[in-house]
């Protein structure tokens, strides 16, 4: 009776997962949604059955990846099929979100680095030169548009433009580390209110205003900026790590401004559109980024003593 309710449920899971990955390979402007939702039945197949069990319609997936679609598509339903397992495992033993998010996050940086490798060694596709080239070429494009149009363009926006694309193979381990982060986050906040209508029990985040980063975190980031001061050999392998702990840790830096931002907003009692603006134009207006990391570094050591005290 169990093995004929695991078939069953296993088939339809399976159907479910075959219609989303045609629409991911077959209708583009719904594929971005589908990147998100693609995890869902492998996550109740996980919740419900054992790992043996779903680890045996995952092989079964994967073959039935390769008929309907391409060879190209198959480490794609790897990958969601994995992450799916891991999320469906880690909810039935009732972890946290937090674990979730990290383990998922995890699982998604390793299969980004593997496809990263097969399509560069076996198809011979540099992804990272040909997003640089296209890029480069749609920036050359507007400027010929520009001046046929009589238009002259920013030259100055341009450059920074140009030279911020020529970080990105030294930046190619933190975009790739935020590019995961982003895919987990997105995963969790699009399937779980779906498992939850399901009956299945949910970890609930704590609220954003209480993000912290511990007081250590603040002298890792002045370490990493002193170095930095040093004139490194470009294309090092230190100059290669600094470049990319100092773009993630402000980043962090940054999360943590406006934590303390909403953490400010709460206890005066203000609006939560007060914080929530100031987040939207910091965006717009450059500036105020650099004062937010200024008030996310001030606020670590604010914060650490308030819980010590």
């Amino acid at each position: 009776m169990k093995s004929t309710r695991f078939i069953t449920e296993g088939a339809v899971l399976l159907a479910i997962y075959s219609v989303l990955l045609l629409i991911f390979r077959f209708v583009p402007f719904l594929s971005f949604i589908m990147a998100f939702l693609m995890p869902l039945p492998f996550i109740i197949l996980s919740i419900k059955y054992s790992i043996k069990e779903s680890l045996l319609i995952c092989c079964v997936a994967l073959g039935l990846t390769l008929v309907i679609t391409s060879v190209s598509l198959v480490p794609v339903t790897l990958m969601y099929s994995t992450v799916g397992i891991a999320f469906g495992y880690l909810l039935k033993n009732e972890r946290s979100k937090g674990e979730i998010l990290i383990t998922s996050t995890f699982l998604y940086l390793i299969h980004t680095v593997l496809m990263y490798i097969l399509f560069k060694a076996v198809f011979h596709i540099d992804l990272v030169n040909q997003n640089i080239d296209q890029l480069t070429d749609a920036i050359e494009k507007s400027k010929e548009l520009s001046a046929s149009l009589g238009t002259q363009p920013n030259d100055k926006a341009l450059k920074n433009l140009l030279n911020a694309i020529k970080l990105i193979p030294t930046l190619l381990p933190s975009l790739l580390l935020m590019s995961s982060f982003i895919l987990a986050f997105l995963t969790q906040l699009i399937t779980f209110p779906l498992i939850r209508r399901l009956g299945y029990k949910i970890p609930k985040f704590k609220p954003f205003r209480e993000f912290r980063l511990p007081v250590g975190f603040m002298w890792l980031f002045l370490i990493v900026m002193i170095v930095s001061f040093f004139q490194l050999t470009p294309g090092s392998f230190l100059n290669t790590a600094v470049t990319n702990l100092i773009f993630v840790l402000q980043i962090l830096l940054v999360v943590q401004g406006y934590a303390s931002i909403y953490y400010f907003s709460y206890i005066k009692q203000f609006s939560k559109a007060v914080p929530t603006v100031i987040m939207i134009a910091s965006f717009i207006i450059q500036p105020l980024t650099s004062i937010i990391l200024l008030i996310g570094i001030v606020s670590i050591g604010i914060f650490n003593r308030r819980r010590i005290n």
